[in-house]
């Protein structure tokens, strides 16, 4: 099959950088310290220009450097309004080492969800997004329009989130119950890529970590609402497993499906599973796809990682017992079921004991 000569001329070009890759250098109009450059931001009254790149490998991020971030056209024109953040996220161990603080960056990483490379947020200095893009062809003169256009329309429409969010800050009492609620619910209906919605977030959240009387009968739609929105980490599946544990209100399946979707360290994937089971033991299954998933997983990390085949094997067989997912899926669990388990050695001196 031949490539267009457009893909072609683009395939060539990506690989010709990547070959000469190098670290990018961020002495000069960069910081690669994103609180430093907060600090900066608030002091100079500028907003962040933060580029997501992984400056050996990403053949995109490469490009968008030496088509637009290296021209003094760009820079010259940027500088005055915001404050410019290199956060890499290199794959050769040679060039990670140099990076300052991996930790932060792939915090901020999961903060803003970004999920590709290059990845170009605008943020206040206080963190609220009003802008994201990537790549664009053109050089700096088109980008600089893009910019342009994401600026005024993202504070357009940052502007009445940040109203809400003041709201809720300045309020006290039954006005502040009703204030977290409009948050909330812009929060649920926009997402975590809107504008403003770290914020919003944070605000979601707190009634979660407050744990008062006054604020406990907003957490079920604080639950719902990070359900929702695809922001369930382990602390808060294990509360719903704690208000939902046989799964009645169909809370705990929704929340285990976004949980086994994200990224789970290995350390997490006993606490993970554990709760798996109890989905499973619970019995109740609202949506067959995303039961299948919670136990095709608990299948894979407790053969793979657990070292636990029965688990796995029962795991298994519930997921292969809801007829769903896809054949290569149901083939792998199929080989968990039918794995034969290894009969342990008689220890030495040992008998029937007849």
């Amino acid at each position: 099959m031949q490539l267009p000569l457009r893909a072609l001329t683009t395939a060539l070009l990506l690989a010709s950088a990547l070959a000469n890759a190098t670290p990018i250098e961020t002495e000069g109009p960069w910081l690669e310290d994103y609180d430093e450059a907060v600090k900066v931001a608030r002091a100079e009254g500028k907003d962040l220009f933060v580029d997501f790149t992984g400056s050996d490998w990403c053949g995109w991020c490469i490009r968008l450097d030496s088509e637009v971030f290296e021209h003094d056209e760009w820079l010259d024109a940027v500088r005055g309004d915001y404050v410019l953040v290199k956060l890499d996220f290199p794959r050769k161990q040679e060039i990670k080492d140099l990076v300052p603080n991996p930790e932060r960056n792939e915090e901020l990483k999961n903060k803003l969800g970004v999920t590709g490379f290059p990845t170009i947020m605008l943020l206040t200095a206080d963190g609220d997004s009003f802008g994201r893009t990537g790549y664009k062809e053109g050089g700096p003169g088109p980008y600089l329009k893009h910019m342009a256009v994401l600026r005024e329309e993202g504070m357009a429409k940052l502007k009445p989130v940040l109203k809400l969010v003041a709201d809720y800050r300045q309020a006290k009492g039954d006005k502040r119950l009703s204030a977290w609620r409009a948050v909330a619910d812009h929060l649920s209906g926009a997402g975590t890529k809107s504008p403003g919605a770290s914020s919003c977030l944070e605000i979601v959240k707190s009634v979660i970590a407050d744990k008062s009387k006054e604020t406990a009968g907003l957490i079920p739609r604080a639950i719902e609402v990070l359900v929702e929105i695809e922001e369930v980490d382990l602390a808060l599946a294990q509360l719903v497993a704690e208000i939902d544990p046989k799964n009645e209100a169909g809370t705990l399946e929704a929340a285990l499906f976004v949980l086994v979707n994200s990224r789970i360290t290995k350390e997490q994937l006993g606490a993970a599973t554990d709760l798996a089971k109890g989905y499973l033991d619970a019995g109740k299954i609202d949506n067959t796809e995303h039961g299948f998933y919670i136990f095709l997983l608990g299948a894979h990390w407790s053969a793979r990682f657990l070292d636990d085949l029965d688990s796995a094997k029962v795991f298994a067989k519930h997921a292969l017992a809801l007829d769903a997912g896809e054949e290569n899926m149901r083939s792998f669990l199929e080989g968990i079921r039918d794995q034969p388990v290894e009969e342990e050695e008689p220890s030495e001196g040992g008998g029937s004991g007849k």
